[in-house]
């Protein structure tokens, strides 16, 4: 029933595949000119991304809950995945994701406590950490890793599908790239 709904949700068009607009999660239609080519805006960009990120988070927190993970949220799952086989301090952590400093000391706490990461203070100042994942959170990546690699073949299972996918990831990663830069320095009008 998933890979039916990802593969409405991707390539069909409800209408045209003789299906209920009910049949597929809803998402807001964007506005067309006359020519029918899309029109979006920076702000269109960020309620997708938003609405995107919430979507992913939905499914992470089900998988998890299919693996029998309850203790930690998908905010958790994201941040062990971000640690990886890495050992990283607090800053590599806040430059490597989207964590601010207060989450993220509550996240590294909760993860603490529940036995999926460990806390190595450095010899040369006990007050700076290092935080690297258990063998409890290495099966977890590995096990959503696994999962997550099923349905990017479902949804990029074609040479063509991967290339959009690339296009659409190097689009986003040069947007984030503009917005970080404007946020710091300014719109280009500004400088």
């Amino acid at each position: 029933m998933i890979s039916h709904l990802l593969h409405n949700l991707v390539e069909a068009d409800p209408i045209k595949e003789g299906m209920d607009e009910l049949d597929v999660v809803e998402t807001p239609r964007r506005k067309r000119t006359s020519s029918h080519t899309t029109v979006i805006t920076h702000f269109e960009l960020g309620r997708t991304l938003e609405r995107a990120n919430r979507r992913f988070a939905t499914f992470l927190q089900a998988e998890m809950t299919r693996l029998g993970v309850r203790e930690i949220g998908p905010a958790h799952a994201m941040l062990l995945l971000t640690i990886g086989n890495d050992e990283l301090s607090v800053g590599q952590l806040m430059d490597r994701g989207p964590y601010g400093g207060t989450n993220l000391s509550y996240y590294l706490k909760q993860l603490g406590e529940c036995g999926y990461i460990e806390r190595i203070p450095l010899p040369r100042d006990r007050r700076t950490i290092r935080v690297r994942l258990t063998k409890k959170a290495q099966e977890l990546c590995a096990d959503l890793t696994e999962i997550t690699e099923k349905y990017h073949h479902l949804v990029a299972g074609d040479p063509e599908n991967m290339r959009r996918m690339e296009i659409a990831f190097e689009t986003l990663d040069r947007l984030e790239r503009a917005w970080a830069t404007a946020a710091i320095f300014g719109s280009p009008d500004e400088r």
